[in-house]
């Protein structure tokens, strides 16, 4: 049996659905293909059960501050994990509906199989060859677990797994500090898990500023056991009855056969292709999302989807991406906006910062810790990126992220309104720091004088 379409996306996640709604404008033979279970990542089992355990473990942890606040009764409190899961559960499932009901609602534009390359125009799912005008993989990605773990695999946790146990064990090591490793971590721990976390590395949650760094260690040290510069081997002695691997992910993309059409692949096994059109170099496909490891994020996904969707039923263009932004939901939460500290170029560049640890509003909400570090042009103040723990931080990961797509200055944000007493508050104070090293022959004034002409920040 065979059939012809004019694109074929594989995968019905964040990447592929988007792809599906932005080549639909265009024409509707188009066919996903799906081997399941549906429902994209984010959902399933990356941000959304994820952030909801953080959730639960923050009410949990905020009991600490009650008695100093008046109320009284907080030692009664305690947590049944398996209720805990049982909950982070119902409301995954509710996240994941809509996804799954999207996908089934396309009929004969969805195909429930696994699909391998035959040619670079022709699929085979089952028995079904399917050719194409153009393929979109948007296949994504799972967690990697090295194959001298499998022999322990019983006792291995990843983000496809945890949230299917019914409960858990009372100690568990977090192997990797990265986004994953150190928001299941301190969730795990504020709930009463005995955590320890190893890191083969010294920076962790993405840092690479060494001050945010320093202080982002010294958080987590403070609520479990950070053990940097450890690699680790899991032996039958290994001191933890359960293991959460957070070590990284690998794109779902050995099935595929794409080997045999002669592709080209770079040095870390991924297809060379254009960051700007999505487009596999000399061939008519595509690979959005986290299947090319470029930026495993779901609004990433969703653009590089979108590109994908476009260029596949069209003359191939190039976009623009927006300003990279990527956030870590622990308390205080990590962000990385823009140019991260090791890409900046020595000489070019002054830095504003805050400690939050006397900030207003940070102090109100018994959330008083972290280092916020703004990085702007030496010559003329345009913001250029930012590395940050800090209460709040997710709020100011997107002003700045907002302020340096639209190349403001620092001078540009200060003139901007700034209630009190709010957090953002902290982000004033390192914008006033930065613009004072700015060499500017005219600084502009916060306040903009009446019947008076933009002054600019001149070099």
């Amino acid at each position: 049996m065979d059939k012809k379409v004019d694109v074929v996306i594989i995968g019905a996640g964040s990447a592929g659905l988007s792809a599906f709604k932005e080549a639909n404008k265009y024409t509707k033979n188009i066919l996903v293909i799906d081997k399941g279970p549906l429902g994209s990542t984010c959902a399933r089992v990356g941000c959304m059960p994820s952030k909801t355990l953080i959730q639960v473990a923050n009410y949990f942890h905020d009991r600490q501050n009650f008695a100093r606040q008046g109320i009284r009764g907080a030692e009664k409190l305690t947590v049944s994990m398996p209720d805990v899961l049982s909950y982070v559960r119902t409301l995954r499932d509710k996240f994941t509906e809509g996804v799954i009901a999207f996908t089934k609602s396309l009929g004969d534009q969805f195909l429930c199989g696994e699909a391998r390359f035959i040619n670079p125009d022709t699929l085979q799912v089952g028995r079904l060859k399917i050719s194409s005008k153009a393929t979109i993989i948007a296949t994504g990605s799972q967690s990697f677990i090295p194959d001298e773990w499998l022999e322990f695999k019983d006792r291995i946790l990843t983000s496809e797994s945890i949230f299917e146990q019914n409960d858990l064990a009372s100690d568990i090591a977090v192997i990797g500090a990265g986004s994953i490793g150190l928001e299941f971590g301190q969730a795990l721990a504020r709930l009463g898990v005995n955590i320890s976390a190893y890191h083969n590395g010294q920076f962790i949650g993405g840092l690479s500023d060494p001050k945010v760094n320093e202080v982002a260690i010294k958080i987590f040290n403070d609520e479990f056991p950070l053990y940097l510069k450890k690699e680790v081997s899991l032996t039958e002695k290994f001191p933890a009855a359960q293991v959460i691997a957070s070590i990284g992910r690998k794109p779902n993309i050995d099935s595929l056969g794409l080997k045999a059409l002669g592709i080209p692949f770079d040095s870390t096994g991924i297809p060379v292709f254009d960051k700007t059109t999505m487009q596999i170099q000399g061939f008519p496909i595509y690979i959005a999302g986290d299947v090319n490891k470029i930026r495993p994020l779901l609004h990433e996904a969703a653009d590089e989807g979108r590109i994908a969707g476009y260029n596949a039923t069209n003359k191939s263009q190039g976009f623009q991406r927006r300003t990279p932004v990527r956030i870590i939901f622990t308390e205080p939460n990590i962000a990385v906006v823009g140019s991260a500290f090791h890409a900046l170029e020595e000489n070019t560049y002054v830095t504003g910062e805050v400690d939050f640890s006397d900030q207003g509003r940070a102090k109100i909400k018994h959330h008083n810790k972290g280092l916020l570090r703004v990085y702007g042009s030496k010559k003329s103040g345009e913001l250029l990126g930012a590395e940050l723990i800090a209460p709040g931080g997710e709020h100011l990961a997107h002003l700045l992220a907002w302020a340096i797509q639209q190349k403001l200055t620092a001078f540009d944000v200060l003139q901007m309104p700034f209630y009190h007493p709010v957090i953002e508050e902290g982000l004033r104070t390192a914008l006033r720091q930065l613009t004072n090293q700015v060499e500017c022959k005219l600084k502009p004034f916060e306040l903009t004088m009446c019947d008076s002409e933009a002054i600019h920040c001149l070099s």
